[in-house]
Protein backbone atom coordinates (compact mmCIF):
# COMPACT_ATOMS: atom_id res chain seq x y z
CA UNK A 1 0.00 0.00 0.00
CA UNK A 2 3.02 2.11 0.65
CA UNK A 3 4.52 1.74 -3.02
CA UNK A 4 0.81 2.42 -4.58
CA UNK A 5 0.75 5.89 -2.36
CA UNK A 6 3.94 6.47 -2.93
CA UNK A 7 3.83 6.13 -6.66
CA UNK A 8 0.53 8.03 -6.81
CA UNK A 9 2.24 10.53 -5.06
CA UNK A 10 5.05 10.95 -7.27
CA UNK A 11 3.12 11.01 -10.67
CA UNK A 12 1.20 13.80 -9.02
CA UNK A 13 3.92 15.31 -8.62
CA UNK A 14 5.92 14.85 -11.69
CA UNK A 15 2.77 15.23 -14.46
CA UNK A 16 0.86 17.73 -12.64
CA UNK A 17 3.85 20.71 -12.18
CA UNK A 18 2.24 22.79 -14.88
CA UNK A 19 -1.19 21.94 -14.21
CA UNK A 20 -1.19 23.50 -11.36
CA UNK A 21 0.23 27.21 -10.81
CA UNK A 22 1.27 26.30 -7.20
CA UNK A 23 4.18 24.14 -8.80
CA UNK A 24 5.67 26.64 -10.84
CA UNK A 25 8.00 27.41 -8.45
CA UNK A 26 9.52 23.89 -8.46
CA UNK A 27 10.37 23.92 -12.35
CA UNK A 28 12.32 27.55 -11.88
CA UNK A 29 13.95 26.25 -9.06
CA UNK A 30 15.57 23.06 -10.52
CA UNK A 31 15.40 24.25 -14.13
CA UNK A 32 12.79 21.45 -15.61
CA UNK A 33 10.80 18.36 -14.95
CA UNK A 34 12.95 15.55 -12.83
CA UNK A 35 13.75 12.84 -14.19
CA UNK A 36 14.09 10.88 -11.16
CA UNK A 37 12.54 11.43 -7.62
CA UNK A 38 13.93 9.98 -4.33
CA UNK A 39 11.64 9.57 -1.36
CA UNK A 40 12.89 8.77 1.99
CA UNK A 41 10.31 8.40 4.44
CA UNK A 42 10.69 9.77 7.78
CA UNK A 43 9.29 9.47 11.29
CA UNK A 44 9.68 11.98 13.95
CA UNK A 45 10.66 10.72 17.35
CA UNK A 46 8.31 10.75 20.31
CA UNK A 47 8.64 13.95 22.72
CA UNK A 48 10.32 15.93 19.61
CA UNK A 49 8.48 19.43 18.25
CA UNK A 50 7.63 19.11 14.60
CA UNK A 51 8.62 23.27 14.40
CA UNK A 52 11.72 22.55 15.20
CA UNK A 53 12.44 19.68 13.52
CA UNK A 54 11.26 21.40 10.33
CA UNK A 55 13.26 24.41 11.09
CA UNK A 56 16.52 22.09 11.74
CA UNK A 57 15.94 19.97 8.26
CA UNK A 58 15.54 23.27 5.93
CA UNK A 59 18.54 25.65 7.81
CA UNK A 60 21.26 22.37 7.95
CA UNK A 61 20.21 18.86 5.46
CA UNK A 62 18.45 20.69 3.05
CA UNK A 63 21.52 23.25 2.30
CA UNK A 64 23.81 20.45 2.37
CA UNK A 65 22.00 18.77 -0.94
CA UNK A 66 20.76 21.92 -2.58
CA UNK A 67 24.51 22.97 -3.04
CA UNK A 68 25.40 19.77 -4.63
CA UNK A 69 24.79 20.43 -8.59
CA UNK A 70 21.91 18.30 -10.28
CA UNK A 71 19.61 17.80 -7.23
CA UNK A 72 17.01 19.24 -5.28
CA UNK A 73 15.87 18.54 -1.59
CA UNK A 74 12.34 18.93 -0.68
CA UNK A 75 11.05 18.31 2.89
CA UNK A 76 7.31 17.19 2.11
CA UNK A 77 4.40 16.55 5.19
CA UNK A 78 1.62 14.15 4.47
CA UNK A 79 -1.43 15.83 4.09
CA UNK A 80 -3.71 12.93 3.69
CA UNK A 81 -3.81 9.13 3.75
CA UNK A 82 -1.84 6.60 5.47
CA UNK A 83 1.11 9.16 6.63
CA UNK A 84 -0.57 11.86 7.25
CA UNK A 85 1.67 14.15 9.61
CA UNK A 86 4.50 12.31 8.57
CA UNK A 87 7.18 13.67 6.77
CA UNK A 88 9.32 12.68 3.69
CA UNK A 89 12.59 13.73 2.38
CA UNK A 90 11.94 14.02 -1.61
CA UNK A 91 15.46 14.49 -3.35
CA UNK A 92 14.82 15.33 -7.15
CA UNK A 93 17.55 15.00 -10.41
CA UNK A 94 17.52 16.37 -13.80
CA UNK A 95 19.08 13.39 -15.09
CA UNK A 96 19.76 9.67 -13.98
CA UNK A 97 23.18 10.77 -14.83
CA UNK A 98 22.84 13.26 -11.93
CA UNK A 99 21.99 10.51 -9.75
CA UNK A 100 24.57 8.25 -10.51
CA UNK A 101 27.56 10.92 -10.45
CA UNK A 102 25.71 12.06 -6.80
CA UNK A 103 25.02 8.74 -5.45
CA UNK A 104 27.42 6.45 -7.56
CA UNK A 105 25.85 2.56 -7.66
CA UNK A 106 28.87 1.29 -6.14
CA UNK A 107 27.49 3.19 -2.93
CA UNK A 108 30.26 4.91 -1.92
CA UNK A 109 29.79 8.66 -0.87
CA UNK A 110 31.27 11.27 -3.65
CA UNK A 111 29.78 14.77 -2.25
CA UNK A 112 30.62 16.99 0.90
CA UNK A 113 27.80 15.84 3.27
CA UNK A 114 28.72 18.11 6.00
CA UNK A 115 29.94 17.18 9.78
CA UNK A 116 28.70 14.08 11.66
CA UNK A 117 26.70 16.06 14.08
CA UNK A 118 24.54 17.71 11.74
CA UNK A 119 23.30 14.16 11.01
CA UNK A 120 23.66 13.07 14.89
CA UNK A 121 21.10 15.71 15.57
CA UNK A 122 19.18 14.92 13.12
CA UNK A 123 19.37 11.24 14.06
CA UNK A 124 18.26 11.98 17.37
CA UNK A 125 15.13 13.99 16.45
CA UNK A 126 14.02 11.82 13.59
CA UNK A 127 13.69 8.30 12.15
CA UNK A 128 15.39 8.48 8.38
CA UNK A 129 14.51 5.44 6.88
CA UNK A 130 17.59 5.40 4.02
CA UNK A 131 16.19 2.78 2.51
CA UNK A 132 14.39 4.42 -0.08
CA UNK A 133 13.07 3.96 -3.66
CA UNK A 134 14.20 6.15 -6.79
CA UNK A 135 11.94 6.30 -9.14
CA UNK A 136 12.51 6.82 -12.62
CA UNK A 137 10.04 9.16 -14.94
CA UNK A 138 8.77 7.30 -17.77
CA UNK A 139 9.22 8.98 -20.99
CA UNK A 140 6.85 8.59 -23.90
CA UNK A 141 8.07 6.37 -26.74
CA UNK A 142 6.13 7.58 -30.24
Amino acid sequence: MKTLIKITFLLFIVLNLKAQDSYTDFETVIGSTPDVVAIHDVELLPGQDATEFEMYVLNNIAPIYNKMKGQQFTLAKGDRGIRTNQYAFIITFKSIDDRNRIYPPSGEMVGDFGDQAIWDKLNSMAKVFYAHTDYVKIKPRY
